[in-house]
């Protein structure tokens, strides 16, 4: 399991920097000014149905039925499910597409009222240039899921690669021929989302499993597709929680003044590159694996998979967390500090990413939590564990946006979170043996990145006086930020092989027997 996911996380590794480097592009281009929280709506839209299919709701929904269905079913079955699923899909989501063209004016007032009236028919033009990539999105998503369920995860690792450099050089290339880097951006993005799809296509067809499209009614009479169906919606709600509060937070963030919503979605980023890179690329590999050991009811070996797999989240996401808490400034200068992102936004942005960061641990748990639920095909506590961090995330947006701006949003994320993963440790308790030792596990983890931190701090002020004279350079900056954080991470790797950890040995033995990219 940590095989495959290691090979998925270098893919995601190579496609999340390149994300950091389009955010950094559009950061250069558009910085936290009115047009960039316009560019930041449109795209918002587009993006939470591409992560609610991809990272979440199809994914987690359709996984576990394919599954299923390779196990005891012919090929012709499995044939009618795939067209089923796929006619259904193209119809909910294209006509999504459609309605969202046409009302794209209150689409961008619903969401983004504040904006000056000319800014607001910009928000508009751009959500119906890019509104078209949920089109890509759909059909990607599908072959995504079966390449998934056959144990090919390289395509889709490879293919948001595809997507970012279509994206930056869509912005260089495209933008002396555009009213303004926006609508460069927002083309790119459409044919990024094309690209994605061409490029699965021959992985896919080199499979024996083909699909096709057939009429509604045939789709929805189907056995699977119904059962598929039936737990469609509850899922959304469960898996597209965070999601869903993204839409929320961004529609309550607008009154705190131009710039914030920008900030908010640079702060997310970078929260978004240690989810990616470790936690999305662990729980991708997970769900058909732990769906096969539930369905062979093999309890023992479900157990193992989950607790290497919770353990792994603490090792990971704790040190993260401790660190970027003290070194938010240096990490938003570093990756977004060009062009247009002056010092007003580097500080906007880093203010959020405190708050954010803190819920990183609970929303990387919820996404290995998740995957537990639904491999056993009980959705009841994902489905309540997604309407609390709904709630949650809603009231507390409310309270403190006026009072602490981004960093009050950012705030109500990790509050809602952190409650989600509450409900999510209580139902698992019943299923599972593994997750007290966990939370004991998490608090040493805990411990050791204090304890880790601490000299580095030290070591900070002498740092930066040291090179005061070169300040504004992108290599001081990089030095700044780059030897604390190596620091950090020897101190961490040595006080944990000095602890005897097992997660750490697990990985290090995982290097011995196995090159990544092999």
């Amino acid at each position: 399991m940590l095989k495959a996911s290691s090979v998925l996380a270098v893919f995601t590794l190579l496609s999340r920097i390149l994300g950091l480097a389009r955010e950094s592009v559009r950061a250069a281009l558009l910085g936290t000014s009115a047009l960039g929280d316009a560019f930041t709506v449109a795209f918002m839209l587009p993006d939470f149905f591409r992560r609610l299919a991809a990272d979440g709701v199809l994914t987690s929904s359709f996984v576990p039925a394919f599954k299923g269905l390779t196990a005891n079913g012919g090929r012709e079955e499995i044939r009618d499910f795939l067209s089923g699923v796929f006619s259904l899909a193209c119809f909910v989501f294209f006509g999504l597409t459609l309605i969202g063209m046409l009302s794209s004016d209150l689409l961008s007032a619903l969401f983004a009222p504040s904006l000056e009236a000319d800014v607001a028919v910009e928000s508009s033009v751009l959500i119906r240039i890019m509104l078209p990539y949920l089109a890509f999105i759909t059909v990607g998503t599908l072959i995504q899921g079966v390449l998934n369920c056959i144990g090919v995860f390289k395509p889709s690792g490879f293919a948001p690669v595809i997507f970012n450099v279509t994206v930056i050089a869509s912005a260089f290339l495209l933008s002396p021929f555009t009213v303004n880097p926006a609508r460069a951006l927002a083309a790119g993005v459409l044919l990024g989302g094309f690209f994605q799809l061409l490029f699965q296509l021959p992985f896919f067809l080199k499979t024996a499993f083909r699909f096709s499209v057939t009429g509604l009614g045939k789709a929805l009479s189907n056995p699977a597709v119904k059962r598929l169906c039936a737990v469609f919606l509850p899922t959304a709600v469960g898996v597209g929680a965070y999601q869903i509060n993204i839409l929320v937070s961004t529609r309550i963030a607008n009154r705190a003044g131009v710039g914030v919503v920008s900030s908010l979605q640079f702060s997310t980023r970078i929260e978004d590159l240690i989810l990616g890179i470790f936690v999305v690329s662990l729980s991708t590999v997970i769900l058909p694996e732990l769906v096969s050991e539930a369905k062979s009811s093999n309890s023992e070996e479900f157990e193992k998979k989950a607790q290497v797999a919770m353990k792994l989240v603490s090792f990971i996401s704790i040190p993260a967390i401790m660190f970027t808490i003290f070194f938010a400034t240096e990490m938003v200068e570093l990756l977004f500090g060009f062009g247009s992102f002056g010092s007003e936004s580097v500080s906007m942005t880093a203010y959020a990413l405190k708050f954010h960061i803190v819920g990183l641990f609970f929303v990387a748990a919820a996404k290995i939590l998740n995957p537990l639920f639904f491999a056993k095909e009980r959705i009841l506590f994902p489905v309540a564990a997604g309407c609390t961090s709904i709630v949650v995330n809603l009231i507390f947006s409310l309270l403190l946006v006026d009072r602490m701006k981004g960093g009050g949003i950012a705030l109500a994320s990790t509050v809602a979170a952190t409650a989600a993963a509450a409900v999510l440790l209580a139902g698992l308790g019943q299923h599972l043996k593994t997750t007290g030792g966990w939370l004991l596990y998490s608090l040493k983890i805990t411990i050791i990145s204090a304890i880790c931190v601490s000299p580095v701090l030290l070591l900070r002020s002498p740092l930066q006086g040291l090179f005061s004279a070169y300040q504004g350079s992108k290599a001081v900056q990089l030095l700044l930020f780059g030897i604390p954080a190596l620091i950090f991470v020897l101190l961490f790797a040595g006080f944990s092989f000095a602890a005897k950890d097992e997660t750490l040995k697990l990985v290090l033995r995982l290097g011995k027997k196995r090159d990544f990219m092999e």
